[in-house]
């Protein structure tokens, strides 16, 4: 009887120590840093195996997954609510959103660092899918995997496929944390730093703009953020302001393209400015060209991994979002952002103008000699066909005046004026004088050959 309570002494004593033991334990796990924050999301990647997949099946399952970006993530106990990079999600939801699939079972870890959801279909749902989704997490990184097994029968077919995501989150900056040592002396030390070190000419600061009821034409182009560093599968909207001489924002966009360079062909572009970047492009440089009127600028991309994204971020001289604070700006047209110029003509536009006056000149002058050729060439074809006309009252003049002179002489023929010549006979006597018919050959007094009367 009495061993029992000598025992029951040290029993106690070893409760108490291994409470001691453990209540260190306890304290580390209750220490853990929230993961509350933000976060940026990689690309969600899909990779499918098809087993069996017939005509009446429909489409052939393809890769889908969704935009990497920035993303806030709250935790809310044991669990993590994150939104933003595609949509909205829970460490206690599957991220499969098909019709039917409802959560059947969950797990979650004392400390917030990992979970497991499985989700499946109804039993009297002919179509049979069993999803499973796993995510792990440290203080600075979050990955989730999800497994889905998918088989169908329709119309004596089987449809059976299966699915693997994957999607990683890294930490940019936790909740309640201050902002980087980094900022803090450099904003203590902003004017001696704007002093040592003015911007480019080609990048300043986003210039302010304002709303006009008239405003001008473009005169000035600027894309922001002019630096930007970015992940595979990431997906970015630029910003592009399109102003007058006086600073009046313009409802002008400009037209975007993407330089030729190693990452070209792994980007595309589309008229808002929204940039993306493949899953499967490599690193390297990204020149993205925005352009109004004929004159562009380019901002530079940096296309890293995921792995190597925070030691660029740390080195770069980017906001916390791989962003740079300034924009790139370019003059569409003479003048300046303030000022109540108006935009000349160039000098290559000047000479221009002076050739086509010059060569306008030339054809005018060559015009108007040719017309006066043409007309002097006119007056002497008309000389020339009115020259017979003229001798011919020449002559006839001529032959008044001799008729008149005879007449003024006494001559015999001053009568043939007032009687007209008697018509000619055909041919005429020259011996005698005497008329004869055309076909008569000699004279019939003397028998002298007959000539012509003209």
């Amino acid at each position: 009887m009495g061993r029992p309570l000598l025992a029951s002494p040290a029993l106690l004593l070893a409760l108490l120590a291994s409470s001691l033991v453990a209540a260190p334990r306890t304290g580390a796990a209750q220490d853990l840093p929230t993961l509350s924050g933000s976060w940026t999301a990689s690309p969600l990647t899909e990779q499918w195996s098809v087993a069996a997949w017939g005509e009446a099946c429909g489409p052939r399952p393809r890769p889908q997954g969704a935009p990497g970006g920035a993303v806030q993530i709250q935790q809310q106990g044991s669990e993590l609510s994150i939104s933003g990079a595609g949509r909205p999600w829970s460490t206690a939801e599957c991220w499969e959103q098909m019709p039917g699939l409802a959560r059947s079972k969950h797990s979650a870890s004392g400390n917030a660092r990992s979970w497991q959801t499985r989700c499946t279909t109804p039993p009297n749902d002919p179509r049979r899918a069993v999803v499973t989704t796993t995510t792990q997490a440290t203080d600075t990184s979050i990955q989730m995997v999800e497994t889905g097994q998918y088989q169908f029968i329709i119309q004596d077919t089987t449809c059976n496929a299966s699915v693997t995501r994957t999607r990683t989150y890294t930490l940019v900056r936790r909740a309640g944390d201050a902002p980087p040592a980094a900022s803090a002396p450099a904003t203590a030390s902003a004017p001696p730093a704007a002093a040592s070190a003015p911007p480019a000419a080609s990048v300043k600061k986003l210039a302010p703009s304002r709303t006009c009821d008239a405003p001008g034409e473009p005169a000035r182009l600027e894309v922001t953020p002019s630096r930007k560093l970015m992940r595979p599968g990431e997906r970015f909207q630029f910003r592009a302001l399109v102003m007058d001489a006086e600073g009046c924002a313009l409802p002008t966009r400009p037209t975007w393209s993407i330089a030729p360079g190693p990452v070209a062909s792994a980007a595309t572009v589309d008229p808002t400015g929204a940039l993306s970047i493949g899953a499967d492009a490599g690193e390297g440089k990204l020149g993205l060209v925005a352009s109004v009127a004929g004159k562009g600028v380019t901002v530079s991309i940096e296309v890293t991994s995921p792995d190597r994204y925070d030691a660029l971020l740390a080195t770069s001289g980017l906001n916390e979002a791989g962003e740079s604070d300034e924009a790139a700006s370019v003059t569409i047209a003479t003048g300046t952002i303030g000022g109540r110029t108006t935009a000349g003509e160039d000098l290559g536009r000047q000479r221009k103008n002076l050739f086509v006056a010059i060569v306008g000149g030339v054809a005018a002058c060559l015009g108007f000699a040719g017309l006066i050729l043409l007309r002097r060439g006119r007056r002497r074809a008309g000389g020339d066909l009115e020259g017979p006309a003229s001798t011919g009252s020449a002559f006839g003049e001529r032959g008044a005046g001799a008729e008149e002179a005879p007449a003024s002489a006494g001559a015999p023929l001053a009568e043939a004026p007032v009687q007209p010549a008697p018509p000619p006979r055909g041919k005429i006597c020259p011996t005698c004088g005497e008329r004869y018919p055309a076909e008569a050959m000699f004279c019939g007094k003397d028998g002298t050959q007959l000539v012509l009367v003209n």
